[in-house]
């Protein structure tokens, strides 16, 4: 495609929709199991008279974090497997993201980056510790249900403290994330790219310069 750079695989787009979709479910229905929904008259909205029934939300709540659980093991593995570590963070990234960060209110200008900007690299590891937490501690809360597994009441009290507070750490990120996405132009198109897959080749040479370094060495080499 002329002009345009490859930044995501069809299979990197699935991952990160399936994740994103089920996560935004996840917060949704989590909030409804506390409960909060008919507490505070959300039920009573037309369409919404499903969540103040607390099997219906669980249910939902479950089914959700299957395809969560998938999303997150898959993208483990297949790029583990592939070698594909891009989104580790590297040394100097914090300073680099103060830079990126002021760089977007006008302050300073924004240092040349790889393929991934560095407060993505510091992003990609924060919200991946809370999703292991929120993941452990969900299948703690659902195999305390089986008879055979019996969990003490201070056991099951601090792991649903702790799924609680991971959950809610999780939705703050999330927003954070995406208000930062669309309130900066800047980032527009990357949420493109995370919709076709491609980039404006002027907008890497431009912000990624690093990447789009990379690239053209890669394609020269395979012109020898």
């Amino acid at each position: 495609m002329a002009g345009k750079i490859k930044r995501h695989s069809i299979i990197e787009i699935l991952e990160h929709w399936i994740l994103a979709i089920s996560g935004i479910i996840l917060i949704f229905t989590g909030l409804g199991c506390l409960p909060l929904f008919k507490r505070y008259y959300i039920a009573e909205i037309p369409g919404l008279a499903w969540t103040g029934d607390f099997n219906t939300v669980t249910t939902v709540h479950y089914i959700a974090s299957i395809f969560f659980v998938m999303a997150v093991s898959f993208h483990i593995f297949y790029h583990g497997i592939r070698g594909e570590f891009g989104l580790l963070p590297k040394r100097g990234d914090f300073g680099q993201s103060i830079k990126v960060l002021s760089a977007m209110f006008g302050i300073g200008e924004e240092p040349p980056s790889d393929k991934y900007l560095p407060e993505q690299r510091l992003a990609y590891v924060g919200m991946g510790i809370v999703i292991v937490v929120i993941t452990l501690t969900g299948i703690i809360k659902v195999l305390k249900n089986l008879e055979w597994i019996v969990l003490s009441p201070n056991v099951e009290s601090i792991n649903t403290v702790i799924h609680t507070l991971s959950g809610f750490v999780f939705m703050i990120a999330f927003v954070i994330h995406v208000g930062i996405v669309i309130c900066f132009k800047s980032n527009w198109p990357l949420l493109k790219s995370m919709f076709t897959g491609w980039i404006d080749e002027d907008y890497v040479k431009q912000r990624h310069s690093l990447w789009y370094k990379k690239i053209k060495n890669e394609i020269s080499e395979m012109e020898k």
